[in-house]
């Protein structure tokens, strides 16, 4: 019997009105449809690219929600007056540091694509454990799930900010490899710390049976979505039409040389999602979203 796990953004809509997804599929040269999902920002008139209005919707609860447990925010909301989620930000921000909050943008992007439009809920928050926001998050950058034709699937996301799409392909199926080779870690977290908004025991004991490493095959359960942010100033037009149009050819490129890539790699590529997203420069993106979040370690 199936089940659908409820995700924990509730601002779908509004979110998509500022990630917004290109409608394109892609195939390789072999003909094989490959699961991919193009994203961008609208444009304004200097063709910069909205960053405040992706900002603003980071601080208005998608960082809240990145950060913390689905029960840990719904505590906060029981127990405080209208200052509850300013509260949880404040609290959030003190998880992140400069020193690593390049990947922690890549990782909230990452979560906030597999939430909005995989619709797959959020399993774990690392982000959280922290006792030290200079610290990285080990292992995999995103643990997320949804049953699928009545079986459970596992999301272990891997994320990269780069200026250079190629270079970001290369480190992260590298990265997704690792990941899959370490799952054992990430039930073991998940045998602790399993949480989503429509989490009951049954469901919970249901879970963790289908992903117990110790006791059954995890072939087919194990899913690898890929998120790379990079830096293309010259696809970013004012014109939303010529934006999508040179988009869509630049990643018929890219994506081929991602998935030639995981194939390098040995993974299967039926396994794996590529979700991408241009800049005008990651490293400016990466300054502004310390500033407007007020990071200061």
């Amino acid at each position: 019997m199936g089940c659908t796990l409820q995700t924990q953004l509730e601002n779908a809509h509004q979110i998509k009105d500022v990630l917004k997804k290109v409608h394109t599929t892609f195939k390789l040269h072999d003909g094989r449809k490959v699961e991919t999902l193009l994203v961008y920002l609208p444009c304004i008139e200097d063709s910069k690219t909205l960053h405040d209005t992706l900002f603003e919707c980071v601080r208005d609860g998608i960082l809240q929600n990145f950060v913390f447990s689905y029960h840990e925010i719904q505590k906060k909301l029981g127990k405080t007056s209208d200052t509850a989620m300013e509260d949880l930000f404040d609290k959030a921000v003190k998880k992140l540091s400069r020193h690593t909050a390049k990947g922690e943008l890549g990782e909230l992007i990452l979560f906030t694509l597999l939430d909005v439009y995989i619709q797959a809920p959020k399993l774990l928050s690392k982000i959280s454990m922290k006792t030290n926001p200079r610290m990285p998050v080990f292992g995999a950058d995103a643990v997320h799930g949804q049953f699928l034709d009545g079986e459970f699937r596992v999301y272990l996301g891997e994320s990269k900010l780069h200026k250079n799409f190629k270079s970001a392909a290369t480190d992260a199926t590298s990265s997704i490899v690792s990941a899959k080779s370490k799952f054992e870690d990430e039930f073991l977290l998940l045998d602790s710390y399993l949480d989503f908004p429509n989490l009951t025991d049954e469901l919970e004991e249901r879970i963790l049976e289908y992903l117990d490493p110790y006791n059954s095959s995890l072939s087919n359960r194990i899913h690898s979505p890929c998120f790379i942010g990079f830096t293309q100033p010259e696809i970013l037009f004012v014109d939303e039409a010529s934006l999508l149009e040179h988009y869509t050819k630049l990643s018929c490129q890219y994506v081929g040389d991602f998935f030639n890539k995981a194939e390098s790699k040995s993974l299967d590529i039926e396994e794996v999602t590529l979700l991408m997203l241009p800049f005008g420069c990651v490293d400016e993106l990466v300054s502004e979203f310390i500033s407007y979040m007020g990071i200061k370690k």
